[in-house]
């Protein structure tokens, strides 16, 4: 996230209660709307489960700035992305009070390049840091991270070769 010379900036959203546990969001930037409304609810069998659940939300920020961040670091290494998919999962249990709780937070980050670069490994050592959310929400929720980066080049590279042994 760039600070855009800024000392800080703030980013708001306004909800608005539209039935049972579900809200009606929008988020904004110094009056400026940042997207279309969206819609947040509970899980059942509290909610209806007609929209996110906020632990989902939660997972979606924190999936979207990594990947973000990871895109960020790829570029800035010159190799240009195919396909890119994250898959996050926020896993919730009862904490000590039998009240759920968010205990970790999962994600799974899937670029696709053309082919395998040793770039990709100081890609994989450094984006994590550049994520504003994560490193956020790290102090008080586990968040565990895993990069598999998939090659759409067909071929197999000479980086991902493995010895063959010699026939007698």
């Amino acid at each position: 996230m760039d600070m855009k010379n800024q000392p800080s900036r703030e980013f708001r959203v306004d909800l608005q209660h539209v039935g049972g546990y579900q809200f009606r969001s929008q988020a904004s930037e110094e009056g400026r709307n940042h997207g279309a409304p969206y819609l947040s609810d509970e899980a059942d069998p509290v909610g209806a489960a007609g929209a996110p659940a906020t632990p989902a939300l939660l997972g979606s920020a924190i999936g979207h700035c990594l990947s973000a961040s990871l895109l960020e670091t790829l570029r800035h290494a010159h190799l240009p992305l195919e396909d890119f998919r994250t898959e996050v999962t926020a896993v919730v249990i009862p904490n000590a009070d039998n009240l759920p709780r968010i205990d970790r937070v999962e994600v799974v980050l899937r670029p696709t390049l053309r082919a395998p670069s040793a770039r990709t490994a100081r890609c994989e050592e450094v984006f994590q840091k550049h994520c504003t959310i994560t490193s956020s929400v790290r102090n008080g929720i586990d968040v565990r991270v895993r990069v598999e980066f998939d090659y759409s080049d067909s071929a197999e590279s000479p980086l991902e070769q493995t010895p063959q042994a010699a026939t007698p």
